[in-house]
């Protein structure tokens, strides 16, 4: 009797928790899908995230890669009525091992998220839990960029509410902090377009004194000029250097701005023409 309570306090811990996240040891890399939640209920988003784990010395891409690369694709397949959102990509580091050239991207690890909504109904006909599984194609580089994919599953119990995995919030909530926050209330962001130069304005009531801006469209900024910084009173400038393919006037620069210290805020700054300047 005491062996068949035992039994089934197990059974019941195994229907309650997720399946062990699937890890692939790919090309230089070890890399899993993993879930805030260990149980799905109806209704509030569920976060996953696509954590790559990478031998030293090599990277991966962000979203603008810079001047070659590509970033992580994802394909997903969700149980019915789910649906995924975009990549919520994390500040990226610059990466310039040569003058003429620079990437952006990740080193060491990273945690790629996704809010993925439930609908207001699920109906589950499977005692393992919901699957879910994600194709992920991407570019690893050091020297070399070698390509490579894996096909990443999970199943998650079906509850009347989703419930935080206490095994992974620590991870959810270093990768959270590396997001780009929106630009502040009170701050103002402007641009100048001149001959060869962009001039971002950055005002916001107090002097930066260290800054980097990435942008987040290709062929607008050339990656790996120097990025001549000007502080001020009430903020910065920055030039930035026109890309040569850049052949068309541009409405906003878009992209990330990291101060010293790590924070890093979405920017999207008007551009103006200079007097003279199409």
């Amino acid at each position: 009797m005491r062996n068949l309570g035992l039994r089934l306090a197990f059974l019941a811990t195994v229907l309650s928790s997720p399946l062990a996240a699937q890890s692939v040891q790919s090309k230089h890399a070890q890399i899993e899908l993993l879930s805030q939640q260990s149980s799905v209920g109806p209704g509030p988003d569920l976060l996953f995230g696509v954590h790559f784990l990478l031998e030293p010395g090599w990277h991966i891409y962000w979203v603008n890669p810079g001047d070659s690369g590509q970033p992580p694709v994802l394909q997903w397949q969700l149980p019915a009525g789910f649906s995924a959102g975009e990549i919520e990509w994390p500040r990226p580091e610059r990466m310039q091992s040569m003058l003429q050239l620079a990437d952006f991207g990740y080193h060491n690890e990273v945690l790629l998220m996704v809010p993925v909504h439930a609908p207001a109904f699920i109906s589950n006909t499977q005692p393992a839990g919901l699957p879910f599984a994600v194709d992920v194609k991407w570019l690893i580089c050091r020297e070399i960029c070698l390509p490579d994919h894996a096909q990443l599953h999970l199943s998650l119990p079906l509850a009347t509410t989703s419930v935080p995995d206490p095994a992974h919030a620590a991870m959810f909530a270093g990768a959270q902090k590396l997001l780009p926050k929106p630009f502040p209330r009170g701050w103002k962001a402007s641009a100048e377009s001149l001959k060869d130069h962009f001039v971002l304005s950055v005002r916001t009531g107090k002097p930066i004194a260290k800054a980097e801006f990435f942008p987040l469209d290709a062929a607008q900024v050339e990656n790996a000029a120097p990025q001549k910084l000007e502080p001020s009173a009430g903020g910065l400038k920055i030039t930035l250097k026109k890309s040569d393919l850049l052949l068309k006037p541009v409405a906003a620069l878009r992209g990330v701005l990291v101060l010293s210290g790590g924070d890093a805020y979405r920017v999207e700054a008007p551009v103006t023409a200079a007097k003279g300047i199409k």
